[in-house]
């Protein structure tokens, strides 16, 4: 747990920007003015728009939020995902498992801090209809007292059927291609591979995954930008391909691969080396975890 929350920490510092310019462009297409175009710039352009009007600043918008609420969302990432493995094994019906267990648990922590960063990110488009947040302390404060604690854990479910899909997607890509890899070269246990090998593995199937789940996300980003919204996620998915047509559904798709793609790699390659650091350590939680793996065995 400790290993997940140190690399997703590290992962967010290097990616935030592309997850800014993500969360503007899947918003931008909703706004009137001007500021639609926004929605179908190309990644680069939406960059430079940024850096031009606010600077490097403005591309880490809302990442008060991520330094806080990472590190446990990502504990409990992970801490879920090691423990239902040791209980589960391993195969294709225990890597879903795992990466669904794990997104659960972590949905808990990932949803509040979902909810303040991204308004963050997009209150500078949203203008005198939406919301002015000095920081993510003020904007938490704000979101209770405007719409109490529930207000926190807005979009919570529409967040799982994001992040439960991506998650079979990636952990079955993920898994089976280190199992790849490992067996071409001669390597009897998958563990034993490279940090650097597991890093590669964890992108790809990232990129492949985000991409699947891209029209999930921009839905999920709208419910939770949208102050006094009514409708639930599957009424915005309609409105929105009524209005702006199914390639809306794709809008900061590239920008999202980069945030989350190369941000897996790091945070699987850092995850990988804090793991064999701390294991000489972990006297305690080690052997249970052997003996949970026997004792599934016996059984």
């Amino acid at each position: 747990m400790l290993s997940g929350g140190v690399s997703g920490v590290a992962a967010r510092v290097c990616t935030h920007p592309f997850d800014t310019i993500k969360s503007r462009q899947q918003v931008a297409g909703s706004l009137d003015g001007g500021v639609r175009r926004l929605a179908r710039a190309s990644m680069p352009t939406a960059l430079l728009s940024v850096l031009r009007d606010e600077g490097v600043a403005g591309l880490y918008r809302g990442f008060g939020a991520v330094a806080f609420g990472v590190p446990f969302a990502s504990a409990f990432y992970f801490g879920g995902y090691e423990w239902s493995k040791a209980l589960l094994g391993e195969g294709t019906a225990a890597y879903i498992c795992a990466g669904l267990l794990g997104q659960s648990a972590a949905g808990l922590v990932y949803t509040p801090v979902d909810v303040i960063k991204e308004r963050l990110q997009v209150q500078s488009l949203v203008g005198r209809q939406g919301y002015r947040y000095a920081s993510a302390l003020d904007g938490l404060r704000s979101v209770v007292r405007a719409e109490g604690a529930a207000g926190l854990m807005r979009g919570y479910w529409a967040n799982n059927a994001t992040w439960w899909p991506w998650n079979v997607a990636y952990f079955l890509a993920y898994e089976h291609g280190r199992d790849l890899v490992a067996r071409h070269a001669g390597v009897a246990d998958k563990a034993q591979l490279p940090p650097a090998t597991s890093s590669a593995c964890a992108c790809a199937a990232a990129a492949a995954a985000t991409l699947l789940t891209s029209p999930a996300d921009l839905v999920k980003t709208r419910l939770q930008t949208a102050v006094g919204e009514r409708r639930g996620a599957a009424a915005i998915a309609a409105d929105l391909y009524r209005a702006e047509g199914a390639r809306a559904f794709f809008a900061g798709a590239p920008a999202r691969v980069l945030a989350i793609a190369p941000g897996s790699a790091i945070s699987f390659f850092l995850y990988e080396v804090a793991k064999r650091l701390a294991a000489p350590t972990c006297t305690g939680e080690l052997p249970q975890l052997e003996r949970m793996k026997r004792a599934r065995s016996e059984v």
